[in-house]
C-alpha cells in the first residue's frame, strides 16, 4: 500500500515534531492546504491536523500512518509516563543496545525553551557547546554539592512537611549559588527531591527553569554535565575531596545553621585550584554578602530567580 505521509503521535492526534513524508502529489496537495491554512493563531501541529482531516473527509486519496509509538516519542510519553527522569535512566536503555529504545524524541509537553534546553542536557541529549564552551572550556572552575535528604527525614523535620524539604533543598541551592559567585565558579546542580519523595528528580521538578535562567543562566550547569562526552577528561576527573561536612551521627542531622561570610569563604576556598569543588551537602549554611553594588545586583538576581508561588511548567495535550 502507498505511504505518502507517515508521522508520530500525540494521543489522539498526529504530532508534527517528526514527519516522514515521500514526493507524491497527494502529500505535495496536503502541504499547499497546510501553509493555505495556517494563521498566527493555529500552529504547525494544528494547520496539518485540520489538512488531513479535511483530506480525509472529502476522500482525496490521501494515505497517512502513524510511526511507531515505542520508538518514535513525544516528550509526555519518554520523559513522564516511561518515568526518564535522569540521564542515567536513558542510558539503561543505550547500554543494552535494545531494538525497543526510541530513536525520535519530541521535547514537547513542556513550557518554554529554557526548559527544554535544559531537560535535553539533562539527558545528554544536547551538543551544542556555543561560543562559551558550555561543555569543552578548560579554564572554567566548577563546585557542586550533595542534596542528602535522608538527613532531613531522620531529624524529622521533613518526613511528613514536604515543604519543608522542598525549601531546604532550594535554600542549599542559593547558597551554592553565592559561594560561586564568590569564587567565580560556575555550579553543577545536585539532583533534588518532589517534597518528601527519595526518588532523585531534576531542577524542573522543583522550579521553573525559565525564570531560574532568566537571572542564573550561564552560572550553573545541569546534574549530568560531568558524564557528557565534551566536557574534558581533567574536569571529569578534577574533582576534590569533600568539603565543608556537617557532623552527622548515625541517627540525626546534628549539625547546627552555620553562617559564614564572603570574606570567610574566598578565604577558605578561593586558593583551590581543584577543576571541581565538592561539598558533602549545603543544608542549614548560609553565606552573607556586602553592600557593595555589585553584591546587591547579585542577590537581587537570586531573589528573583526563585518564584515564591506555584507555577506552569509542563502541559498536556489533546
Amino acid at each position: 500500500m502507498r505511504t505518502d505521509v507517515a508521522a508520530m503521535r500525540d494521543t489522539s492526534e498526529h504530532n508534527s515534531g517528526f514527519i516522514v513524508v515521500k514526493p507524491t502529489n497527494i502529500s505535495k496537495r496536503l502541504y499547499r492546504m497546510i501553509t493555505s491554512r495556517k494563521s498566527t493563531t493555529a500552529g504547525d501541529q494544528t494547520a496539518f491536523n485540520r489538512a488531513v482531516q479535511v483530506m480525509i473527509k472529502q476522500n482525496m486519496g490521501l494515505n497517512i500512518t502513524s510511526l511507531d509509538r515505542n520508538r518514535f516519542m513525544n516528550g509526555r510519553a519518554y520523559f513522564g509516563k516511561s518515568q526518564r527522569w535522569l540521564a542515567s535512566h536513558r542510558q539503561k536503555c543505550v547500554r543494552k543496545k535494545d531494538k525497543t529504545c526510541a530513536v525520535v524524541v519530541h521535547n514537547n509537553c513542556i513550557i518554554s525553551k529554557a526548559v527544554k534546553i535544559y531537560r535535553f542536557r539533562e539527558h545528554l541529549m544536547w551538543m551544542y557547546d556555543g561560543d562559551d564552551q558550555y561543555y569543552t572550556s578548560n579554564t572554567r572552575l566548577y563546585l557542586t554539592y550533595i542534596n542528602q535528604q535522608k538527613y532531613l527525614f531522620r531529624a524529622g523535620r521533613s518526613g511528613d512537611k514536604p515543604a519543608v524539604a522542598k525549601q531546604s533543598e532550594l535554600s542549599a541551592l542559593k547558597t551554592a549559588m553565592t559561594i560561586g559567585y564568590i569564587l567565580n565558579r560556575t555550579v553543577i546542580l545536585p539532583k533534588f527531591h518532589n517534597g518528601s519523595e527519595s526518588t532523585e528528580r531534576l531542577l524542573s521538578d522543583v522550579l521553573p527553569i525559565r525564570r531560574f535562567d532568566e537571572y542564573l543562566s550561564g552560572h550553573y550547569r545541569e546534574s549530568s554535565f560531568l558524564f557528557h562526552p565534551k566536557v574534558p577528561a581533567n574536569v571529569k576527573s578534577g574533582l576534590s575531596e569533600q568539603v565543608l561536612t556537617a557532623k552527622f551521627d548515625n541517627n540525626s542531622f546534628s549539625a547546627p545553621p552555620r553562617v559564614f561570610s564572603a570574606v570567610d569563604i574566598f578565604r577558605h576556598f578561593s586558593n583551590l585550584r581543584d577543576r571541581v569543588l565538592v561539598f558533602r551537602d549545603l543544608y542549614d549554611v548560609y553565606v552573607e554578602l556586602k553592600n557593595s553594588t555589585q553584591d546587591i545586583t547579585f542577590m537581587n538576581k537570586l531573589r528573583r530567580a526563585f518564584p515564591g508561588r506555584d507555577y506552569r511548567q509542563f502541559t498536556e495535550f489533546s
